[in-house]
């Protein structure tokens, strides 16, 4: 199933909220450890996508670069789901 760019943004916004507040303003392209995400809340982050969008995310793809910005994650699930 494909899921568009903005409703994948969404989705990923709302998986950050818990984890660093209020996403809306965060740019697509904001390094999201300059706003304070640890290691630990990136690794959450990491089960909460597959959770969310129902994929496994193979280990040669977890690396901190897959998970810098929300236009990084969103690049990533879409790389997965199709």
């Amino acid at each position: 199933m494909s899921v568009s760019q903005p409703e994948t943004d969404g989705r990923i916004q709302s998986l950050l909220c818990p984890l660093i507040g209020n996403p809306d303003s965060i740019a697509r392209h904001q390094d999201l450890r300059e706003l304070g995400l640890t290691s630990m809340q990136m690794v959450n982050l990491m089960l909460s996508i597959e959770a969310e969008f129902d994929l496994t995310i193979p280990p040669s793809k977890l690396v901190p670069a897959n998970f810098r910005t929300i236009e990084s994650i969103e690049s990533l699930v879409r790389e997965l789901r199709h």
